[in-house]
């Protein structure tokens, strides 16, 4: 059975997680709330994706991964247990992930500081933030 992969490789997913980092800080210091919220949900996707790849001993992502759900991304990633055992990460996912989705690509302005603020915090917190957390496995 052959299995189809995506053309880029891990080190190109990689330049893209740290693209799309450079593009949310941006975003943020413009005061663009609901562009950065957008970025932070495609900052996790694309660390999920990275760990998947890691943890599948793979160097390209398989199509099957081609997919917006986090919280199947997660369960894929081989992580979810450890969220689920520390409720702060837990806490956190679910911050970025309530407010998140792909149809923010298609609405204005709806985000405020302070939910991109409650959002920045799920992400870097430095004992329980997400990427802080996912960074570790890719």
């Amino acid at each position: 059975m052959a299995i189809k992969f995506i053309k880029q490789d891990a080190a190109v997913l990689l330049e893209a997680y740290n693209a799309r980092k450079d593009e949310y800080e941006a975003l943020r210091a413009m005061g663009k709330w609901s562009g950065a919220i957008y970025h932070a949900g495609v900052l996790i996707e694309l660390a999920l994706k990275l760990v998947i790849c890691k943890n599948i001993g793979e160097t390209k992502l398989p199509i099957m991964f081609q997919i917006h759900d986090l919280d199947l991304l997660l369960y894929c990633s081989g992580q979810r247990n450890n969220f689920l055992n520390q409720p702060n990460l837990r806490r956190n996912f679910d911050i970025v992930n309530k407010r998140w989705s792909m149809e923010l690509r298609y609405k204005g302005a709806t985000q405020t500081q302070p939910d991109s603020d409650l959002v920045h915090q799920a992400l870097f917190d430095p004992l329980d933030g997400v990427l802080t957390f996912l960074s570790q496995y890719f």
